[in-house]
């Protein structure tokens, strides 16, 4: 069985935030121990934030090459104007830096096949100025998923997903790739045509 830490809980909601959040987390907890236990207790009480110093550490770590808020309205603006051959180029670009195998179908619904560690992943990109992605389009992803015995799949969209393809998504092996994901691609991707 795989653990999954909830999305709600203190330790997943400190990873997603600025990484200087859980520093202070921890100086609190040091500071508030240290001002209020028993000198016996002291010590224990101030080691208590070390989980936190954990988090913020990793935090700091997958923040590291993380895009400004004001990069990321670039980027997601950038793609609205794009035509399809740029922005399939950049895709690709990024899921080849990111160790993939990538190859594009000729038809249908997926765009393309990543492959790593021998897992295929489809992705479904074509669609990434719609407004809204519905249950819809993803349940026929899903089926193409399920026809080709790949092991994932993924939505690409600038757009909202409807709360049913979420819904669908959080029961299937599907990841709904939003505007952040996708700046952080197209970043990627230009940063691999330079080299």
């Amino acid at each position: 069985m795989k653990f999954k830490m909830s999305e709600k809980s203190l330790f997943a909601t400190l990873l997603r935030s600025p990484w200087w959040v859980s520093f202070l987390v921890m100086l609190g907890v040091a500071g508030v121990a240290g001002a209020v236990l028993p000198e016996a207790y002291k010590m224990a009480g101030i080691l208590g934030g070390f989980p936190f110093l954990v988090i913020g550490v990793i935090a700091a770590w997958r923040q590291r090459n993380a895009l400004s808020a004001e990069r990321i309205i670039e980027l997601t603006e950038q793609a609205r104007s794009m035509v399809w051959a740029d922005f399939a180029d950049l895709i690709e670009g990024a899921f080849r830096q990111q160790g993939f195998v990538v190859s594009r179908p000729k038809s249908g619904l997926v765009d393309f096949q990543i492959e790593k560690n021998g897992l295929i992943t489809l992705v479904s990109a074509k669609r990434w100025k719609a407004a809204t992605v519905g249950a819809e389009s993803v349940r026929e992803l899903l089926n193409v998923r399920q026809r080709d015995e790949a092991n994932s799949c993924s939505f690409i969209s600038l757009g909202q997903f409807s709360q049913a393809a979420k819904d669908l998504a959080d029961e299937n092996p599907v990841q709904m790739i939003g505007p952040t994901q996708i700046a952080q691609l197209l970043h990627d991707g230009a940063k691999a045509q330079r080299h």
